[in-house]
């Protein structure tokens, strides 16, 4: 992501986006005073071991499938800053020079996104690591909940600025609801703690049914799971299985299905831990902000967090005690009570440290597979001989031996007629490439190449670059014109690997026509 420095200048500096400080609030009321990137996740941390493929989401980068929508950017034209993007520095020191009381706020990110209005820009790409073990996960979650609970006090009406002073908090009620819902977060295992003991003790005393309550405690705390999956069940019967063949993988992956149902799985299992350390942040916060006034800051780099928790399954037991006692406890009350459910689910929660443990181990590398089975090579030929046919269809006479720049089977006109250099690109090596796997003949081939050649010397140029977007039924450059130094790049590439071909198969009468 080398542009991403430059591109979050040119948006924090965009005329829109200059922030304009209420002064009486001393908050930005107009513009952004932070932009914040979309962030992603590095392909080699998202494929680390069997935790990450099921809690990361895809690595690496796809510009074109994975740019997000947010809705308080969406509604309010204000986004929630998590800690990575760019700053309006000056705006920033002109603020919280007298704002927040020094050392006691860890998480200052929410904040700081509340008072500057931070802005998004999902077409700005950064990529951010993942934590590799399930017990430097947990860490991080600690220190999350740790620093929501210390920022409490800006849903107040007043606020506790430096110098001991007090005034009228300056933060709009979108601000501060996000601020609420971090923290009802936090509390929602504990809740679901509390409903099982009260379904605990009507079962012992009044010898209630507890499958429904530990039901309803089981959709609600995957409510978010569910809905996907719901969503994907309505909506898949709208793809067709040709429309969706390119997202299958030769490499093992875990289906976004999967991974979901998977996660939803082990968040049940990974409960009682999840309330241990809820609580225990937000105790220790409590403590520690009325109490001690101590360690108010305490925190560790995320490098310091992944040594420091092994791979071992007495490691995970010391760390994740509270799940093993929690689930003698089930068990006990279904030795009492002949209850399969609390059984199960006792079992589940103590056995779930060595679950942990076993995610988190690193992937053994395998030995690269030096040859595909005959159903990843049908596959393959499948896909490219369904790509060449819209190139074989489409570049043709009444385009002017052009590739259209992309075709939609919901939209009246299924082509659009225009194209790109790197589109001609492309086309070019699609004839190569459909002669070299049989999928057309030689004459095919060069009558093909022939006239699209033949047009590209006829497209007007700049100093000999190509123009980025073409007509391709009358042939001029779209307004406004540039060219690009990526799809220009694109065509050159693509044309130096056709003149190799060329000068290979120049026996075939291949070579004379480039030249």
């Amino acid at each position: 992501m080398l542009e991403t420095a430059s591109e979050l200048i040119g948006t924090i500096s965009h005329v829109l986006n200059i922030p304009k400080i209420d002064e009486i609030k001393n908050i930005v009321s107009e513009g952004h005073g932070i932009i914040q990137p979309r962030i992603g996740m590095d392909l080699v941390s998202s494929r680390k071991n069997l935790f990450t493929k099921i809690y990361a989401d895809a690595g690496g980068t796809d510009p074109y499938t994975n740019v997000v929508s947010d809705i308080y950017q969406d509604t309010f034209d204000e986004g929630s800053f998590i800690g990575k993007g760019i700053y309006e520095l000056k705006v920033f020191y002109e603020i919280f020079k007298k704002e927040i009381p020094e050392n006691t706020v860890l998480s200052h990110d929410l904040l700081e996104g509340n008072y500057l209005r931070s802005g998004l820009a999902s077409d700005i790409l950064l990529l951010d690591d993942m934590p590799a073990k399930y017990g430097s996960f947990i860490d991080r979650l600690s220190r999350w909940i740790r620093g929501d609970w210390q920022i409490y006090g800006w849903l107040k009406r007043k606020i506790l600025i430096q110098n001991s002073e007090r005034k009228k908090n300056p933060l709009n009620l979108i601000s501060r609801f996000k601020i609420l819902d971090n923290l009802r977060r936090s509390l929602m295992p504990i809740s679901i703690f509390t409903c099982l003991i009260f379904g605990i003790v009507l079962k012992i005393y009044f010898g209630f049914k507890i499958w429904p309550i530990i039901a309803i405690i089981a959709i609600s705390y995957i409510m978010p799971a569910v809905l996907n999956v719901l969503n994907y069940v309505v909506f898949k019967k709208d793809i067709s299985k040709d429309s969706i063949s390119a997202y299958r993988n030769i490499t093992p992956k875990l289906s976004e299905i999967k991974a979901i149902i998977i996660r939803s799985l082990l968040e049940l299992i990974f409960l009682p831990n999840k309330i241990y350390i809820s609580a225990v942040a937000i105790g220790k916060t409590i403590y520690r902000m009325h109490i001690s006034k101590e360690k108010l800051l305490e925190w560790q780099t995320a490098e310091m967090a992944e040594n420091k928790n092994k791979t071992k399954v007495s490691a995970y037991y010391k760390k994740m005690s509270f799940s093993l006692l929690l689930g003698i406890i089930l068990i006990a009350v279904a030795y009492l009570t002949w209850d399969i459910y609390l059984l199960i689910a006792g079992v589940l929660w103590g056995t779930s440290p060595i679950l942990a443990c076993y995610i988190s181990k690193d992937q053994v590398t395998r030995k690269t597979v030096k040859k595909i089975t005959r159903a990843q090579k049908e596959y393959i030929e499948e896909i490219g001989k369904k790509t060449w046919s819209f190139f074989s269809e489409y570049i043709n006479k009444e385009n002017n031996y052009l590739p259209p720049d992309n075709y939609q089977e919901d939209r009246k006109e299924h082509i659009v007629l225009r194209t790109s250099s790197t589109n001609i690109g492309l086309g070019l090596l699609s004839v190569i490439s459909a002669y070299d796997l049989g999928y057309t003949r030689l004459e095919d081939a060069i009558f093909l190449l022939e006239n699209m050649i033949k047009t590209i010397n006829q497209l007007q140029k700049w100093n000999g670059h190509l123009y980025n977007w073409y007509d391709i039924k009358n042939l001029e450059p779209l307004t406004p014109r540039f060219v690009s130094t990526v799809d220009s790049g694109n065509f050159v590439r693509i044309s130096i690997r056709i003149k190799t071909v060329c000068r290979r198969d120049k026996k075939k009468r291949v070579y004379s026509f480039w030249f």
